[in-house]
């Protein structure tokens, strides 16, 4: 499901490195000299080839506001300032791209100044190690070891990208169990991701060559790309996996259970390229033989948008063994928002819905509204996932006025994306987040 082209899934796909101006924002290439556009400095590129591609494709639309952005900012001291003075100068601007431009621009770790707040002439240094952090000048020029390491995590795991669009053409991938399981173990039984690897799915061979955080500790080429495409691969089948651990937090009998019924709320780019994953429902829980899928949501792709007069669905491809087993998945696609789509003749109460980093006490809380206000006395439980601490604090306190109870409260996801990002302008300079790091379902009326 994923692009041939890196910037037509949008712009949350394009490495951090690029928007960091480690890497070239057109081809992703690691050069030895990288060129800034003169007009904004916002974006650096390999070639004036590479500049003339991206220009055309994306950066006319955005670099007369970064310019303009630019001119906002004057020389500032280093010294008195906080990050809430470097939080408060952001620009909200409509657009993934321009958000992502602008939050992020590097800044001084210590001052967070950003380069067109320094002295004339003074440029900021990046950290050699993790290429992520910078500093001015004036300040240290160091930052935490442990937070270094982290963000040379998400670096090399953007190099994996990287290495993976060229020999592929692809953005993202899948690692899942190739074949069903004989019988079903609880996820409640498992530690995390290195269990569900060596217990619950076929890659067992890999357990001593592995630590627990899927760093690869052999010395095999090949094998150590399996490893490391099995980890970024977690931040693609967090999705299926927290929705088992749902299931079977919710139904008493899953291990007898024959058919599923799944709403995805707010289903967008990310739940359409995990759709092959979407078998792992049936290769983990064997008694299942149809798993039905609706996704519901006003950024459902339009080339899946069905008829809405017959709403006919989508039969996914299974592996063999599951298509001999005459066990299936449909998806179902609805475009718009779900306390509408709870009003139309094609709503059929599910087992559980699900809205994965939904965000709703954060962004566009009007139009989330109406349907958590449903959702809190809904006749079926509903999962939530959240990235950071601040957005359950929020959706915490939302929950609590509509007087909705829980199944599970709010608590750290062990099927959680086992690749951290780093956040855009986040509550605190490298802020790190990690794909439905938070979950809670929402008890059914």
């Amino acid at each position: 499901m994923a692009s041939q082209d890196p910037h037509t899934d949008g712009s949350d796909r394009i490495p951090t490195l690029a928007y960091k101006q480690a890497l070239c924002f057109s081809c992703w290439d690691i050069p030895s000299n990288l060129n800034r556009c003169i007009a904004c400095k916002r974006v650096s590129y390999c070639s004036v080839k590479c500049q003339k591609q991206d220009w055309n494709r994306n950066h006319k639309k955005i670099c007369k506001k970064l310019v303009a952005l630019n001119k906002q900012k004057t020389c500032v001291p280093s010294t008195g300032r906080r990050w809430n003075d470097y939080y408060d100068e952001q620009v909200y601007y409509p657009t993934h791209l321009e958000r992502r431009a602008a939050g992020y621009e590097p800044y001084c770790y210590h001052c967070y100044r950003r380069e067109s707040q320094l002295e004339d002439g003074a440029k900021l240094k990046v950290c050699r190690y993790c290429f992520l952090t910078s500093f001015c000048p004036s300040c240290q020029q160091t930052h935490p070891s442990a937070e270094c390491a982290t963000l040379q995590d998400i670096a090399a795991d953007e190099k994996i990208v990287v290495d993976l669009y060229r020999k592929t053409g692809k953005i993202s991938t899948i690692s899942f169990t190739a074949f069903p399981r004989k019988y079903h173990i609880p996820f409640s039984s498992a530690t995390g991701w290195y269990d569900y690897y060596t217990r619950f799915s076929d890659k067992g061979g890999f357990s001593s060559k592995m630590n627990p955080d899927l760093k690869y500790q052999a010395n095999d080429p090949k094998e150590r790309e399996f490893v490391e495409y099995m980890r970024y691969g977690t931040n693609t089948t967090t999705t299926q996996l927290t929705l088992i651990a749902a299931l079977e937090a919710i139904i008493r009998n899953i291990s007898t259970q024959h058919s599923i019924n799944l709403h995805i709320i707010g289903a967008a780019g990310a739940e359409f390229a995990a759709l092959p994953a979407f078998e792992e429902l049936l290769h983990q829980l064997p008694s299942l033989t149809a798993v039905q899928l609706s996704f519901v949501g006003p950024n459902v792709f339009k080339d899946l948008e069905d008829d809405t007069e017959s709403q006919k669905p989508h039969t996914l491809q299974c592996c063999t063994a599951c298509v001999k087993m005459g066990r299936s998945i449909s998806i179902a696609t609805w475009r718009g928002l779900y306390h509408a789509y709870i009003d139309t003749k094609f709503y059929k109460t599910p087992d559980l819905a699900a809205a994965f980093h939904s965000g709703f006490s954060v962004d566009e809380q009007a139009d989330w509204f109406p349907t958590i206000n449903y959702l809190a006395h809904a006749p079926h439980p509903t999962l939530f996932t959240a990235d950071r601490f601040f957005e359950i604090e929020g959706e915490m306190g939302v929950w609590k006025y509509l007087g909705a109870e829980f199944v599970k409260n709010a608590e750290v996801n062990k099927w959680k994306g086992m690749t951290p990002s780093l956040g855009v302008c986040g509550d605190k300079p490298n802020e790190v987040t990690y794909r439905n790091n938070w979950w809670y379902i929402v008890k059914q009326s």
